[in-house]
């Protein structure tokens, strides 16, 4: 098995069904797919139970089940990188962000092959459907777009906002085990310690618009502006703490 998805899950049963049709149509096949869930009330267990019919769904899924009280976001992804089965990639998928095409993770994957010292690829976020017009007017498709109009691909070795966000990126086996994310960000915050860790060591991430993502959290404009003041103080060394926006 080269990759294991990764996906941290509570209550997700809005949009889980879909995530998991786009990603039994990837062109990419060799993956598996492993869930910690933390305590889910809504149908989702039996969306992932169902879908571990392999004559629904082709690839093999592994169901983890951590305690609501226990769950943080670095904790719950350690938990999950270490019953991978993966050789080469961790992927880091949200239960409610849609792949925005069939070669989405092929197309991630690629970048592992173009470029040297590469921990991980990333993409935009934008907004689902049924997100509200602040969300659909900041994240939006068309913007991202133009960014990359003459560049597809973007090489990034510092730490920022977004940089490398675990809501849908891929990152090293081999890298993580030599280093785990760092537990002590509980709230948030280990994606971008972690890749600040390997950049300090002259690795790189790659930003590719390819592996982007529908994404969002139905959030107005005070919630939004609550949510970037927090993603803001991620990149202190004591992040404070905030309401709990779920990746």
């Amino acid at each position: 098995m080269e990759t294991s998805i990764i996906i941290r899950t509570k209550n997700e049963d809005r949009w889980l069904g879909e995530c998991l049709k786009r990603l039994s149509e990837q062109t990419y096949k060799n993956f598996e797919i492993v869930f910690v869930d933390s305590g889910s009330t809504d149908k989702i267990l039996e969306i992932i139970k169902g879908s571990a019919d392999r004559s629904v769904f082709p690839y093999e899924i592994k169901l983890l089940h951590i305690k609501p009280e226990d769950f943080s976001y670095p904790y719950a992804l350690n938990y999950g990188c270490g019953q991978a089965s993966a050789k080469k990639y961790f992927v880091f998928l949200s239960g409610h962000s849609l792949p925005v095409s069939k070669t989405w993770l092929e197309d991630g994957i690629r970048n592992f092959k173009s470029f040297e010292k590469l921990i991980g690829v990333y993409g935009f976020v934008w907004a689902l459907p049924d997100g509200t017009l602040w969300e659909k007017f900041i994240f939006n498709k068309t913007i991202c777009t133009v960014r990359n109009i003459f560049k597809k691909q973007a090489t990034v070795n510092k730490v920022g906002m977004g940089v490398l966000g675990f809501t849908n990126a891929i990152v090293r086996r081999d890298l993580w085990h030599q280093r785990r994310f760092n537990e002590a960000y509980g709230l948030g915050g280990e994606d971008g310690e972690w890749a600040d860790y390997w950049f300090k060591k002259g690795y790189q991430a790659v930003r590719d618009i390819k592996f982007s993502v529908y994404h969002s959290h139905r959030l107005g404009y005070k919630e939004l502006k609550a949510q970037w003041k927090y993603w803001a103080s991620l990149y202190k060394p004591h992040p404070f703490q905030l309401p709990d926006f779920r990746k």
